[in-house]
């Protein structure tokens, strides 16, 4: 299910802002694509033009909303169809909730719904999925994703789903813990939830703020009512979880816990991993 570069840059220049996208390539891009350094590049070009613009007055929660509706996340759109390592990572994802065959899911922070595709492709028991992002680029994301019936385009979540796939976006929200609580709330007791993160420094929209939970997000989100029940290693770890109930005032402080441990210069990673294994 990969598309060319070609392909799908024709197919996303329905969209008035494909024309302001392409600017921040060169010709020989245009036409054959880019790699994920130079995506980053441009991405984080794009944050710095947003920052400067904005200088004066710099609500983080509201440039954040600015800057993922600029015209280049038509371009990390187009990257992540056209990349065979991106494709695997969402195929790992998807193969982390089949177990649950699951009729209605949630691709929570989708973008152009790369994920939505693969599921609708290979779950076929599958009835509804509902794609929720921040972009206001539904119209586009609605007739790229025309030939998949299953797929709903919301601004709001619609639950209860029985599974939640959420791949390389949690570094990107300003309160991760508090997207995790409501993907629990969002999913029913049972069901799956895969998941991949990256809080590190390698674009600018990864969230400095969060990089501490790096080591601690696994069991952050063990912590609030999901068991893990295993992760695939592509380009980056996925991993699986199992809602196994909701969440108690008690799980919420014990998150809380772990994440003041996160910041402190202390392994603790590690020392979950000695005593408990994964």
């Amino acid at each position: 299910m990969l598309y060319k570069w070609e392909q799908v840059s024709k197919r996303l220049g329905i969209d008035s802002r494909w024309g302001e996208a392409v600017s921040y390539l060169d010709k020989s891009e245009e036409c054959d694509g880019i790699t994920l350094q130079r995506l980053w590049q441009i991405l984080d070009q794009a944050w710095e033009e947003l920052s400067s613009k904005n200088s004066r007055n710099l609500n983080l929660s509201n440039f954040l909303r600015e800057y993922y509706q600029h015209p280049v996340w038509l371009i990390n759109a187009a990257f992540s169809e056209s990349d065979q390592a991106t494709i695997n990572d969402r195929l790992a994802a998807v193969r982390l909730i089949t177990h649950v065959q699951p009729r209605k899911i949630l691709d929570f922070g989708g973008g152009i719904g790369t994920v939505s595709r693969l599921c609708a492709t290979y779950i076929p028991q599958v009835e509804v999925i509902d794609l929720v992002d921040i972009t206001e680029f539904r119209q586009t994301i609605q007739h790229y994703l025309s030939d998949f019936p299953q797929i709903r385009i919301l601004e709001q979540p619609d639950p209860l789903y029985d599974a939640i796939i959420s791949t390389e976006v949690l570094e990107h929200l300003i309160d991760p813990i508090g997207a995790i609580v409501e993907i629990n709330r969002l999913l029913r007791v049972g069901g799956a939830f895969a998941a991949s993160w990256s809080f590190a420094p390698c674009i600018k929209c990864h969230l400095q703020q969060n990089f501490h939970l790096q080591k601690l997000m696994l069991w952050i989100i063990r912590s609030l009512g999901f068991g893990f029940y295993g992760f695939e290693r592509r380009g980056s770890i996925v991993y699986g979880f199992v809602k196994h109930s909701e969440i108690t005032s008690a799980m919420l402080k014990k998150a809380h816990l772990l994440e003041f441990l996160a910041r402190l210069p202390i392994p603790f990673d590690r020392f979950l991993f000695l005593l408990r294994g994964l």
